[in-house]
């Protein structure tokens, strides 16, 4: 046995077992490919010695901790580089520390560091131990940020770790607007019951939606904003990701009936704070609190751009803050699968609370539209009622509240009830421009009426406002797209799709189109495993287009493509 210092790198593939069970000949040949082209030359450069090549990843030793996270970021940012027909993401983690040299191994507890901070890295990402930060002293012009003390599974000890910063690629940059622009980053939850997560997650969406409802003012989409829950990220890099000049972070701290927020203004583009404030007040005075936030950001906005004041509308709030309690609970829950059960009863419990509560009306609305829409339960005109009834009462109780108008939007159009479903999306954007995706939903309602361009042109207009768009944009977009015979854009916008298999019928429909057949069959046969009992017929009765010949283009493309009438 022999004993030395070394750095030691250790990397594998991200999701290399769904990788292998989707398919094992073309991942093992990328694996392969990949060693060959890229990992061995450039280890060769930067002359680090594999020691060990697991079937998904390697563990190599360097002499040098600067050799190895420079390695580390060539490694990552190479990869990111390369057009691979299966592109592969590793996580990488690095690590400084006493191992044992035996029959060509290593062993130790530096090595078991090491594994362990790659498996906390994202995919992607690279994570470095605090000796290995410590050891750079400025030599790498590489920027790290501080993830604290971190368990580590197996490891006795907590280890200090830093991440990895990636300068934003250049088609992450989203440009400015001409007009103030902002997003409401999650705020920490620093209380120490896990269950307030909720609480505190509220606080933040309630500041998006009050600050989206001030007239010139543009403010990122929560699903953007909360992209970066959780992850220490430079301002600068956010501002640049999401377009936008302006930041608002903070915490919150909840103790029996004690609340504590902080709240920042950031400038983006400096990294500068322009306004900050710390509250310590009962809970029952939240929304004094959150009134005072956006009063107090709009006065800030106003004076950094040199702009007139920006005239703060006046919120309607809740009056019972459990029912309040029991709205953030439930909006949470309400696209989860296994939480769903959950969420119709929170809902339900705010509207016996506070019968007169708008938004517990409007989710409750939402969640029978997708309980319909998207887990296809039966029968399904019973349940578009309840959303009927449900929207109604939220317009009822809160005339102003554009998810009430947004809802009600949702329900009357696969309702049948096209015109109203224009109209009242179209209030909901009038009442709320920020409102993202009422911009995607109401791509449907222009498409069934035969003006699918305006379709795609509205869902581009709500990916600006939420780079970080979840994937059912993309079916928005690409069902515009074909109707609209553009087949090359809808095949490029949903060949994205990841993890809904419903929109592969149109995938098939376009690739048909183009005379693709091989991969429209291949769309198909996917759509297929997932709804097995498809019909395209049936599928056209529940479809509101308003001209007989949209709905014939769509099922004519299923046909092409080898889908069941």
């Amino acid at each position: 046995m022999e004993r030395r210092l070394a750095a030691i790198l250790a990397a594998d593939v991200a999701g290399y077992s769904r990788l292998i069970g989707e398919n094992e000949a073309a991942t093992l040949a990328a694996f392969k490919t990949l060693r060959r082209e890229f990992v061995d030359p450039l280890l060769a450069r930067h002359r680090g010695r594999i020691v060990k090549s697991m079937g998904d990843g390697f563990l190599v030793e360097f002499a040098s901790v600067v050799d190895a996270v420079t390695a580390a970021v060539a490694w990552q940012e190479g990869l990111q580089a390369r057009n691979d027909s299966l592109p592969l993401t590793f996580r990488i983690g690095v690590n400084l520390g006493d191992i044992v040299f035996e029959d060509g191994d290593i062993h130790g507890d530096g090595v078991n560091v090491a594994a362990r901070l790659e498996s906390v890295a994202e995919p992607g990402g690279i994570c470095i131990a605090d000796m290995v930060h410590a050891n750079l002293s400025g030599r790498v012009d590489v920027a790290f940020s501080d993830m604290g003390e971190v368990e580590l599974k197996n490891i006795r000890h907590r280890v200090r770790v830093w991440k990895w910063e990636a300068e934003a690629p250049a088609d992450n940059v989203t440009p400015e607007p001409d007009q103030p622009s902002i997003a409401v980053l999650p705020f920490d939850d620093m209380s120490s019951d896990p269950e307030q997560a909720y609480f505190c997650d509220g606080i933040a969406e309630d500041l998006i939606t009050e600050l989206a409802h001030i007239p010139g003012l543009m403010v990122i989409a929560r699903h953007s904003s909360f992209a970066y829950k959780g992850k220490s990220i430079d301002a600068r890099r956010i501002g640049r990701e999401l377009g936008v000049r302006h930041l608002v972070e903070g915490s919150v701290r909840r103790a029996g009936s004690r609340v504590r927020i902080t709240a920042q203004l950031i400038d983006a583009g400096s990294g500068g704070h322009l306004w900050a404030q710390r509250y310590d007040r009962d809970v029952q005075d939240i929304f004094a609190v959150q009134d005072d936030v956006v009063r107090q950001i709009s006065a800030a906005l106003s004076a950094a751009m040199h702009l007139p004041d920006l005239p703060v509308p006046r919120m309607a709030h809740p009056r019972n803050l459990d029912a309040y309690e029991h709205v953030m609970r439930g909006r949470q829950n309400i696209l989860r699968a296994q939480g769903r059960v959950d969420a119709k009863k929170d809902l339900e419990e705010a509207i016996a609370l506070d019968p007169q509560l708008s938004d517990a009306h409007a989710w409750l609305a939402v969640y029978y539209y997708t309980d319909w829409f998207l887990y296809h339960h039966e029968p399904g005109r019973e349940i578009l009622a309840a959303g009927f009834a449900a929207a109604d009462n939220a317009i009822e109780t809160g005339p102003e509240n554009s998810l009430a108008h947004m809802a009600l939007g949702m329900v009357s159009l696969y309702a049948g009830r096209r015109a109203i479903a224009l109209q009242t999306l179209h209030r909901a954007l009038e009442l709320n421009p920020n409102e993202a995706d009422a911009r995607c939903l109401i791509q449907d309602a222009y498409t069934f009426d035969g003006h699918p361009q305006k379709g795609v042109d509205s869902v581009r207009e709500a990916i600006r406002l939420n780079p970080h768009y979840p994937e059912w944009y993309l079916w928005h977009l690409g069902f515009a797209l074909y109707c609209a015979r553009d087949y090359q854009g809808a095949v490029a916008e949903l060949s994205k799709l990841r993890d809904i298999a419903e929109p592969l019928r149109i995938l098939a429909a376009a690739h048909a189109r183009l005379d693709q057949m091989e991969q429209a069959r291949a769309a198909a046969a996917r759509f297929l495993t997932a709804f097995p009992s498809f019909s395209g017929v049936a599928w056209g009765r529940t479809q509101p287009f308003r001209h007989r010949e949209d709905l014939e283009h769509v099922l004519e493309g299923y046909r092409l493509a080898g889908l069941p009438d």
